[in-house]
């Protein structure tokens, strides 16, 4: 593993653990067994390890989705495949690691929501504009998407689930259950 892979999966192991604000140089050097100046050399600052976990992450998240679409045959086991590897890759996320990530490095959060905004995007319009009448209501693919993504901004988002004492995975997946089938225990004919 080169020095650089090294200091981000350190860096991203506290970060976790502890919050992207507690994990100090000293802590990397600790951990990594590399010297200060080493890892000056591969980033110029903490924040600049900071946003290599966050590109990390979306750079694996990403493989993994346009993986699970690549891999399941029609549009709902695509949806479906996409939702399990984004709540698989969350799970392993405490609310901690995002709460500070959220509060001190809030150009980091935006990338994370430009990410999933972008993603969510193409995911949700694809599916809805492709006419995959058979398999989901009509909607209109825009309104769909922007009141998913507005619902994701304020619920899947660290203090909300810190303030509400929940869970990260079973936040994603009551708030895609509410979209993919509503609250309506069946079908009354009203819709």
């Amino acid at each position: 593993m080169d020095y650089r892979a090294r200091i981000i999966g350190a860096y991203k192991d506290q970060a976790a653990r502890r919050g992207f604000s507690r994990v100090t140089i000293d802590d990397l050097v600790d951990l990594t067994g590399i010297s200060k100046r080493t890892i000056y050399r591969y980033f110029s600052s903490k924040d600049e390890i900071a946003e290599g976990v966050v590109d990390d992450f979306l750079a694996v998240l990403e493989q993994k989705i346009e993986a699970a679409l690549a891999s399941a045959a029609g549009p709902e086991e695509k949806l479906f495949s996409v939702i399990t590897v984004i709540t698989g890759n969350i799970k392993l996320v405490e609310p901690l690691f995002l709460y500070d990530l959220h509060k001190y490095y809030p150009h980091l959060w935006e990338k994370i929501e430009r990410f999933r905004a972008e993603r969510i995007q193409q995911v949700f319009e694809k599916f809805l504009a492709d006419g995959e009448q058979d398999i989901f209501r009509k909607v209109h693919p825009k309104i769909f998407t922007a009141s998913l993504l507005a619902s994701i901004r304020a619920v899947v988002n660290p203090v909300f689930i810190i303030e509400n004492q929940l869970h990260m995975e079973e936040t994603i997946q009551s708030l895609f259950s509410i979209f993919l089938y509503g609250i309506v225990k069946k079908d009354n004919g009203n819709f």
